[in-house]
């Protein structure tokens, strides 16, 4: 396993082996575990069909945040409805990224799946207006300054709310690894969510989430677990035509070895079959080595950037976005620098 979640082998063990939950587990320490990865939910339904027993305390906590969850995850999509309503009026096309609409297609009981803010992808072409639609329903962004670095070094802006969460509003797919995903191919592919009373906000094509989410989850290094369940689910329902082209689309975009990466880690780390993902390909023995070495986080400030900085620039799929990842890399630190010494 690596060191990245050496402090979270119980649940590891639980999540290799659902829906059955090995016998012999600290409770207090898995459900600790799982809260910090966005699971606890997920472990605690399969706990609970075992029939095994919580500590009273223990259990009421558990489902105190089992409520609130359930109540989150039900106001995330009346507000996804809200803004399809005033999206469609507008005849702006989008897709709503992980969160809810995903939990509702992939897990058995959908506010499980722990989610922190809103995000949603338009064109380009699209951005301002689906800003100025935002600001309709009482969605504040960013100043301007901070803004148009926005615009010009990342993929999304975004946008705060006084009583809802958080929004990012994401004009590329992302940008990660010295590569833009873009936004086009994926609006253009994108399925309807009438399942959630969704008009004009749809969802990801299959092949389209799993490079997404590979992408994702890789840039922030695979941090949450959950973030690696939720690859694992999609890519269980996923046909191996469907596996292949997911695959031949990471290697169009250039994230062919960050999806290949994330397939090994559903494997080394989830137990995933090997044989059924083998059509999203390998890293390469050296680099999986190094990135299996520089996944996790460190304490330290300078070891973190510097293991960041392995990490990316070894699973970039070529020498052109490793020296692009790396001229945008040492810009950010040098600002960082500089505003710290004022």
């Amino acid at each position: 396993m690596s060191r990245s979640w050496s402090g979270d082998r119980d649940l590891v063990t639980v999540l290799r082996h659902l829906p059955r939950v090995p016998a012999g587990l600290d409770a207090r320490v898995l459900f600790a575990s799982a809260e910090r990865h966005g699971l606890s939910g997920v472990v605690l339904d399969a706990w609970r069909a075992q029939g095994l027993p919580l500590p009273p305390d223990l259990a009421r906590s558990l489902d105190t945040l089992s409520v609130a969850r359930a109540l989150d995850h039900d106001a995330h999509v009346a507000l996804l409805k809200r803004i399809d309503v005033r999206f469609a009026a507008a005849s702006l096309p989008a897709v709503a990224l992980k969160g809810p609409l995903f939990a509702e297609r992939f897990y058995p009981r959908p506010s499980t799946r722990a989610t922190s803010d809103i995000d949603l992808l338009v064109r380009p072409g699209d951005l301002d207006r689906a800003a100025t639609v935002l600001a309709s329903l009482g969605f504040v962004g960013t100043d301007g300054a901070q803004e148009s670095r926005q615009r010009r070094e990342h993929h999304h802006l975004h946008f705060s709310h006084p009583d809802a969460l958080p929004l990012e509003l994401h004009f590329h797919g992302y940008s990660a690894f010295g590569r833009i995903l873009p936004s086009e191919p994926l609006l253009s592919c994108r399925r309807d969510a009438h399942f959630a009373g969704l008009s004009t906000v749809g969802v990801l094509a299959p092949e389209d989430e799993l490079v997404f989410l590979a992408v994702h989850a890789g840039a922030h290094r695979f941090l949450r677990l959950g973030w690696l369940y939720d690859l694992a689910l999609l890519a269980h329902t996923m046909s191996e035509t469907e596996l292949r082209e997911a695959a031949e689309r990471a290697r169009a975009w250039g994230f062919n070895r960050i999806l290949s990466f994330a397939a090994s880690l559903l494997v080394d780390v989830l137990g995933a079959p090997s044989e059924r993902l083998a059509p999203l390909g390998e890293p390469g023995a050296v680099r999986r080595a190094v990135a299996r070495r520089t996944v996790g986080e460190p304490h330290n400030p300078v070891l973190r950037s510097a293991t960041r900085f392995l990490f990316t620039v070894t699973l970039c799929d070529d020498a052109r976005a490793a020296a692009r990842y790396a001229f945008r890399a040492s810009g950010s630190h040098a600002r960082r620098i500089l505003s710290s010494e004022r």
